[in-house]
């Protein structure tokens, strides 16, 4: 073959690689969509990690020491090795020239013809007291697993503060649950999963945890830590916090779950269209149709909003990831990618468990000017909906709910509910589109 020919799949021989920047579940769903599509070529993936590809959302299990560390890999190495990748291990970007089509790392520069970013996001501490002379605990990364759970590991660790109401700050309470530690939650707001749930849904959540014995100190924010010798052992540390009330307590460790940052620090300013996170299309494109974005750093269309949104959970990013190989194997075979392939946007949605209390959530908690909120309670389970009306008055649909159970039980009503309410949203969605 020479080189102004084109490979068996189409592939021209000439073509530099397709970088992936970033290999999470994004990542490597976007390469097995590579070689399922017939993509044959060179794949350089520019990865921060020395280790596998890993699944964040099994991190807090791995912390609190109800799963194995084995456990947090959803790959195989042999997995891996099948897809027949140049892996960059522990080799980050450092800048992305989209006009230069190059990867730029601490190794050198890297040609690339097309190129998915899925670099992720990042745990931010904003709004914690800096230079207080802690190093706050945060749970994302393996590396953050790792130290969070040496330290809730630690025999002098007994009272642990939680800085946050959302999702992640609530497998942080998991975690120090498993590990039986004292756990008090602070945050700015009134009620826990201050983004996702409303007050009826919330507060069976919290009346819940405190049977369990966790403390709340809602509407409320650290002002003040430091860092003192324990009495009687001058070798150890407490931690005395401050809060915008007023009160003072101590604690041994602190965890802040403040939100998430995109990663897109290595990107020239105005390289590429963004907002929160990068704007794609369908096809999960870029301002730049070379470059690509999935996952945590994409903004595509969720379809309760219309709006492009960063929608931040594991099922998104792999069909994103997907997406984007699937197109760019087409692309470079010299077709164009197919409606059908399209990403098709995706409705917020939000499961989490916490000692056996449930939370399930899909769509808005808006219901807007012309909607309602309608709260259903019994003995085991708060099912809140939230309606919408067309403004004259004809149609209305479901636009979100939230449901709190007090069993966590796989199959169980909770999850037959959420499902069937998840089916409703959509239908009413879809029927909106057509008309």
């Amino acid at each position: 073959m020479t080189n102004d020919m084109k490979n068996e799949c189409g592939n021209d021989s000439t073509l530099a690689p397709v970088a992936i920047i970033g290999f999470g579940t994004a990542g490597v769903n976007a390469a097995i969509a590579l070689r399922q599509a017939g993509y044959d070529g060179a794949i350089d993936v520019f990865s921060d990690l020395d280790t596998l590809p890993y699944s964040p959302i099994l991190t807090s299990y791995y912390t609190g020491g109800i799963k194995p560390f084995d456990e947090c890999f959803p790959w195989s190495d042999q997995e891996i090795d099948a897809l027949a990748l140049n892996i960059h291990q522990d080799e980050p970007a450092m800048e992305l020239d989209v006009e230069a089509h190059t990867v730029k790392t601490p190794q050198g520069s890297f040609p690339y013809s097309k190129c998915i970013i899925a670099t992720g996001s990042s745990p931010t501490t904003i709004g914690f007291p800096k230079d207080c002379g802690y190093e706050p605990l945060v749970l994302h990364s393996m590396d953050d697993a790792l130290r969070m759970k040496a330290a809730l590991e630690n025999p002098r660790c007994e009272r642990v503060l939680v800085s946050g109401a959302s999702m992640v700050a609530l497998k942080v309470v998991e975690a120090c649950l498993a590990q039986g530690k004292k756990v008090t939650l602070v945050g700015m707001n009134d009620h826990i999963l201050d983004f996702n749930a409303l007050p009826e849904a919330a507060i069976r959540f919290e009346r819940n945890l405190e049977a369990k014995g966790v403390a709340f100190k809602l509407g409320q924010t650290i002002q003040k830590v430091c860092a003192k010798p324990c009495e009687g052992h001058p070798e150890e540390r407490v931690l005395e916090v401050s809060f915008s009330n007023g009160d003072a307590e101590e604690f041994d460790e602190i965890a802040v779950a403040h939100g998430m940052k995109s990663n897109l620090d290595f990107m020239k300013p105005g390289a590429l269209d963004k907002d929160q996170g990068l704007l794609v299309d369908e096809f999960m494109r870029t301002s730049n149709p070379d470059v690509y974005a999935v996952g945590d750093v994409a903004q595509a269309l969720e379809l309760t909003s219309g709006e492009k949104r960063i929608v931040g959970i594991w099922k998104n990013a792999a069909l994103q990831g997907a997406c984007a190989g699937k197109a760019i194997a087409c692309e470079l075979s010299g077709t164009a990618p197919q409606l059908e392939d399209a990403y098709r946007g995706s409705i917020s949605s939000n499961t989490i468990a916490v000692d056996g209390t449930l939370f399930l959530s899909a769509g808005t908690i808006d219901p807007g000017a012309n909607g309602e909120v309608e709260v259903r309670e019994d003995d085991n389970m708060t099912v809140v909906y939230i309606y919408r009306s067309s403004d004259d008055g004809e149609n209305r649909k479901l636009v979100g709910f939230n449901i709190t159970s007090d069993t966590d039980e796989e199959g169980g009503i909770a999850y037959d509910t959420g499902a069937m309410l998840t089916l409703r949203i959509k239908e009413g969605l879809a029927l909106s589109h057509k008309s």
